[in-house]
């Protein structure tokens, strides 16, 4: 960890907060965690950084954040939204309310879930690689 350098934390821009998903208690009962899934969608994540171009806003300098650490919790982040992206598969949920049944509707389902897996593998390595590279320290 000695003779890491500080980088920019994306993750924590002007009008766009940190995924809360990422932390184990959320506030506010069902809004708070309703809040915590959109926040950490892509398509909202996307919309953010849109609308923050066009406003011309720039992002803040981290407190003590390295960029190892900003890697892996940007990757972490990743993994949410490739979960999310498998939850709310438009082509799975538009063929079953389309009216698709047996194995076309089956292939669907099979494909989101994989691609669940697939975000949930993804976060836990990184989250793993987290907890051992700053395990001793409080952030």
């Amino acid at each position: 960890m000695t003779g890491q350098k500080k980088g920019q934390n994306r993750s924590n821009e002007a009008g766009e907060s940190r995924c809360p998903a990422s932390s184990l208690l959320t506030q506010g009962g069902i809004r708070g965690f309703a809040r915590t899934v959109i926040s950490c969608c892509p398509y909202t994540m996307l919309a953010k950084k849109i609308l923050r171009l066009l406003r011309g806003e720039t992002g803040t300098l981290p407190d003590q954040l390295t960029n190892r650490e900003i890697h892996l919790k940007s990757n972490i982040r990743i993994g949410y939204g490739i979960m999310l992206v498998g939850i709310f598969c438009p082509i799975f949920w538009l063929s079953l309310l389309a009216g698709a049944r047996g194995d076309e509707l089956m292939f669907n389902a099979i494909h989101s879930f994989l691609v669940f897996l697939f975000g949930l593998g993804f976060m836990i390595a990184y989250r793993i690689q987290l907890g051992r590279e700053f395990a001793g320290t409080n952030r």
